[in-house]
């Protein structure tokens, strides 16, 4: 599955959601399915060029992972992302092992070089952290544009995988296509334009308190 977006996103503190909830819903928004908890294991090059270029401000980024939903583990989902500023291309690819969590990790590392996927045949790659995080999914009503709703994320390297850290922040996250990027414009200035936007990535956020805390190396 390909897909092709824009994302803007918008950080706030602890504790958030309620008043970003009513501010979606007081905007036209409404639950599009119940939440889910979403795990991801994030993979970079040997050297973790894949984050430096992220903190360099280098405009076109790659994020590749493995990502599976609550406790779900008989459908994971390779996905490789790339974004050029705010526009993100995604290709997604499904793997089904039919192990338990406790496993994953091994069964990774074990059968990394044996998997083939057709938007990603190059695994110089290994597998660096996890995060957890719970998400609430909204849809605008013209359906124009989607909007999560982050909060409890947390992160464990995988080489310290009991050692886990936790974050206080709270992301909203609105998705659209390119042709109503006008639109969205039009909806932040006349609706919600005292909230900034801001470069966030999950990756590297948990990239660099992982590796401040000696836990990355």
């Amino acid at each position: 599955m390909n897909e092709n977006r824009i994302e803007k996103k918008f950080v706030l503190g602890k504790h958030k959601d309620d008043f970003l909830k009513k501010l979606l819903l007081s905007n036209g928004f409404n639950k599009q399915y119940p939440d889910r908890v979403i795990n991801s294991i994030y993979m970079d090059t040997v050297n973790y060029d894949f984050a430096k270029d992220n903190i360099s401000g280098i405009s076109n980024r790659k994020k590749i992972r493995f990502r599976w939903y609550n406790q779900d583990l008989k459908k994971i989902y390779f996905e490789v992302k790339n974004k050029r500023n705010f526009n993100v291309w995604k290709n997604i690819e499904k793997i089904e092992p039919s192990i338990d969590e406790k496993s994953l990790v091994g069964y990774l590392k074990k059968n990394l070089n044996n998997m083939k996927f057709e938007c990603n045949n190059n695994f110089n790659n290994k597998l660096v952290l996890k995060t957890n995080y719970k998400r609430s999914y909204w849809l605008s009503n013209n359906k124009k544009i989607r909007a999560t709703i982050d909060i409890n994320l947390n992160a464990n390297s995988i080489n310290f995988f009991k050692k886990k850290i936790y974050f206080n922040d709270t992301i909203l996250e609105f998705k659209f296509s390119p042709k109503d990027e006008n639109y969205f414009r039009i909806f932040y200035l006349n609706k919600i334009s005292y909230l900034r936007s801001q470069k966030y990535s999950k990756y590297i956020r948990s990239f660099l308190e992982l590796e401040n805390s000696g836990l990355i190396n």
